[in-house]
């Protein structure tokens, strides 16, 4: 999905950069999701100061009911990890694997502040988990639009699943 420019609250208000998905390029993909946090990987493609890596991230599906300005369907995913640029214009492959909670309506920025903090902080436990962190290495092959046969290993508590894919 193409990376289009939001309200500028992501980075500029709150330090947490976004990239504000093209929603018409992945509404099929969203069909039926309850909007909320979701976490996962993604990748950003052929943009400077982008590594083509595949990192973790936080997707925010919803209408962003704590600003006035929240109408309208809104995928902003957090990479989990620091670029040196801009990627409006460019491309972005998500695979969700998860969910962590419905969308809230707060009542300050503060407030929401944390909350974000919490979820990036639960996104990361989730994904360095040996069930999820092991499965990160099919993650890039998936985005690619691969698929790599999973080892089953007998030390998985959960056997991890694609939510669904964007991009």
């Amino acid at each position: 999905a193409s990376i289009v420019h939001g309200f500028g609250r992501g980075s500029r208000e709150m330090g947490v950069p976004t990239a504000n998905l093209d929603v018409p390029q992945v509404e099929a993909a969203l069909a039926g999701r309850p909007h909320g946090v979701y976490f996962g990987f993604a990748r950003v493609l052929g943009a400077p100061g982008a590594d083509g890596e595949v990192h973790p991230m936080v997707l925010n599906l919803g209408q962003r009911p704590t600003f006035a300005d929240g109408d309208g369907l809104s995928v902003e995913a957090h990479l989990l990890h620091t670029f040196g640029a801009d990627f409006y214009g460019r491309e972005v492959r998500a695979l969700v694997l998860g969910f962590l909670r419905p969308e809230l309506r707060f009542g300050s920025l503060p407030e929401l502040l944390d909350r974000i903090r919490q979820d990036i902080g639960l996104a990361r436990a989730q994904l360095a988990a040996p069930a999820l962190g092991r499965f990160a290495l099919d993650v890039g092959h998936v985005l690619e639009g691969k698929r790599r046969n999973r080892v089953q290993r007998p030390d998985r508590i959960l056997e991890p699943r694609i939510f669904f894919q964007l991009g």
